[in-house]
């Protein structure tokens, strides 16, 4: 978890890493779910704005819960 908070733009802006890791941090599910956050909060835009990022965000959970599922059964 805290390499995701150090990279994910929580405490500092994520342009700050090199152009390499860019798609990388992006594609991180705290990266997209600050970024959906400040574009309504912050610059007014509506959540059909912010598809890409809600994408990333249900990308993941579906992901991390089929794997759960897979993983962890009880028996």
């Amino acid at each position: 978890m805290l390499p995701m908070y150090v990279v994910s733009g929580v405490f500092f802006s994520a342009d700050r890493f090199p152009e390499a890791m860019q798609p990388f941090i992006k594609a991180l599910p705290l990266t997209a779910l600050n970024d959906a956050m400040r574009a309504v909060m912050l610059e007014g835009q509506s959540l059909f704005s912010v598809w890409s990022q809600i994408l990333v965000m249900a990308i993941w959970g579906v992901v991390s819960f089929a794997i759960a599922l897979r993983c962890f059964r009880w028996k």
